[in-house]
């Protein structure tokens, strides 16, 4: 049956009315990032256009609780991402293509939730690196989704509570495939400590996608000429990430290392792409509150991958935030890309030149360099 659609006049008045309530509550919120960027090379030509999501991404919830006693809640959460640039959806066009779950959360046993979410090395590695400045720092194509454009789908996740520090989640999700258990299915697990200025995190995620036209519960990574098979063309196979990553804090200086292996195997021949490719990635970035309105932060990233192809990107990053008040940011961010080697054509079929490529940001350049400046602001709610 077809549901009514919420006009957001209906939204405000069911969260007004849930809120009265004191035993649970809803709330709206998100951000908006737009920014005016310009890059030498995208493709095979320089471009200057508005673009979503240079610092944060846009999207918008509404999240809700219910306090069942005994210190257990029922939670849920959608989120839907839209480019702001167009108003269309993102995530494929999916209404809440970020997040759509409900679960329990326990105060002394921690939460479980089922839907499609991120998987734990999102939730907890990714925070103490450098992809906090934006996704200028991270991989080159999210070859290890340190910029979380993973999602997962049919997923239970388990979070726990926090013990002196260390928490950890674990994830499953079922492929849902007939005669085939494991098929399509995603697996992760991550965990995280902190203590004083120091943090540090390790995760792992494996996902196949191998069902017909690539079918899987993860979201596949195919935004630019970095990874196998970023063109029309589905990855029938698995992927399996592995990250650690290490932060440290000292008064207004912010430091932080990360070390990531990415595995692309398929399960087919695809030509040139006919064996598993590896992504070795290296990253460090420093940050330094000068005031507490603004922020400077510089980012390095090496990444080489090895199998059917062979290419090295050396990245390097750099932005300033200023922040007008606690919901406005106003950021301007400047990187560079330098490519060497060989990698895909968007079908995997031959091998061309890799060309440089910003984080994932846009798309890779027909040359070895890369350079974006990007201008832009963020407002949250």
């Amino acid at each position: 049956m077809r549901s009514p659609k919420l006009h957001v006049p209906v939204i405000a008045i069911l969260v007004a009315a849930s809120n009265a309530n004191a035993q649970s509550s809803v709330t709206l919120y998100g951000s908006i990032d737009v920014a005016l960027a310009y890059f030498n090379n995208t493709g095979h030509a320089s471009v200057f256009q508005m673009q979503n999501g240079d610092l944060q991404s846009t999207f918008w919830g509404l999240r809700g609780n219910e306090d069942l006693g005994g210190g257990l809640k029922a939670l849920f959460d959608l989120e839907s991402g839209v480019d702001i640039t167009s108003g269309h959806l993102q995530n494929g066009g999916r209404e809440f293509g970020r997040q759509s779950y409900v679960g329990l959360q326990s105060d002394k046993l921690g939460t479980v939730t089922l839907g499609r979410q991120y998987d734990p090395t999102v939730d907890l590695v990714q925070p103490i690196t450098a992809d906090v400045y934006g996704p200028a720092f991270a991989t080159p194509g999210d070859a290890d989704n340190n910029d979380g454009t993973v999602w997962v789908d049919n997923a239970i996740k388990y979070a726990s509570p926090t013990y002196a520090g260390f928490q950890y989640e674990l994830m499953y999700a079922v492929g849902g495939v007939p005669g085939s258990v494991s098929s399509g299915h995603t697996y992760s697990a991550a965990a995280l400590y902190s203590n004083g200025g120091l943090s540090l995190a390790t995760g792992y995620l494996f996902a196949k996608n191998d069902g017909p036209a690539g079918a899987g519960t993860a979201d596949l990574t195919q935004n630019n000429a970095v990874t196998p098979l970023f063109d029309a063309v589905a990855m029938v196979g698995s992927r399996q990430i592995v990250q650690v990553a290490a932060q440290y804090v000292v008064g207004n200086l912010t430091g932080n290392v990360r070390y990531s292996n990415a595995q692309y195997k398929p399960y087919m021949s695809f030509g040139a792409f006919n064996r598993t490719e590896t992504f070795n990635i290296a990253g460090a970035s420093l940050a330094y509150q000068v005031t507490p309105a603004e922020l400077l932060s510089l980012g390095y990233v090496y990444a080489k991958s090895n199998g059917g192809s062979s290419a090295t990107y050396n990245n390097v990053a750099a932005s300033s935030a200023y922040s007008l008040s606690k919901t406005t940011t106003l950021y301007a961010t400047a990187a560079y890309s330098h490519a060497s080697g060989t990698t895909f054509s968007g079908d995997g079929t031959t091998l061309v030149s890799a060309g440089g490529s910003i984080g994932d940001v846009t798309s890779s350049s027909g040359t070895p360099n890369q350079v974006g400046v990007m201008i832009g602001m963020v407002h949250k709610f």
